[in-house]
């Protein structure tokens, strides 16, 4: 080839030099020219982020819609939209057992709701004096029994009538009488000087006429004197 083409040995090297660079510089410009593909992960991950970001825009549309809607349909749409409530009826947890006010005790009546000790100890202690309750509004009569609604009471508390403790007016002595939260020391000295002048006191009008007493008085002692 020497003698054919009559190169040197410099100019054969510079000629291969050539080829080289030639050679190489086509072998970059195949391999750079090849298109990026991207691979099918990244268009499935594209994909998902559209997905959630379409859930996102959807869910505060949604939102804007209710703060824009009146309250009256939004419990109307929530309520349509929640499984329908099927009453399983009161379950009774236990039994209230009424106590007879007229014949318990303060260990009794603490069970009782809004009953402290001292209110069970004050009121046992005016019924003991007055002889019993015929009515539940002379509760009210108790100082310590004015801040509670006594018509509440009626489902705890019952009165015995029955276990009133009368007292006899003809017989009764001064401290018997006196001591009765519905006679004074006055009314009880009418009494007392009417039957050691007169006699027997034979009912409430007698009683009425000789002591002056206010007709609302007599009825409520009533229930508490025989003659």
């Amino acid at each position: 080839m020497k003698t054919r083409f009559h190169f040197t040995q410099g100019e054969w090297a510079a000629a291969l030099l050539m080829l080289t660079i030639i050679l190489a510089s086509n072998i970059f410009y195949f391999f750079y020219d090849i298109p990026f593909k991207p691979s099918s992960d990244v268009h499935l991950y594209e994909a998902q982020f559209q997905q959630f970001a379409l859930e996102q825009q959807r869910l505060e549309d949604s939102l804007s819609a209710i703060r824009h809607q009146p309250y009256a349909s939004r419990a109307k749409s929530r309520s349509d939209t929640l499984p329908p409530f099927k009453s399983q009826g009161k379950k009774t947890l236990y039994e209230i057992v009424k106590i007879d006010l007229n014949s318990c005790d303060t260990n009794e009546l603490v069970t009782v709701p809004q009953f402290g000790s001292k209110r069970a100890a004050k009121l046992v202690e005016y019924r003991d004096k007055l002889g019993g309750f015929h009515s539940l509004s002379q509760l009210q009569e108790v100082y310590v029994m004015q801040s509670i609604d006594t018509m509440k009471l009626k489902d705890y508390l019952y009165i015995n009538k029955q276990k009133i403790k009368k007292l006899n007016i003809n017989t009764a002595t001064y401290q018997e009488l006196v001591s009765h939260p519905y006679i004074d020391g006055y009314l009880t000295k009418l009494i007392i000087h009417h039957r050691e002048r007169n006699g027997q006191i034979h009912d409430l009008d007698e009683l009425q006429r000789i002591t002056h007493a206010y007709p609302e008085l007599i009825e409520k002692l009533r229930p508490y004197l025989v003659f």
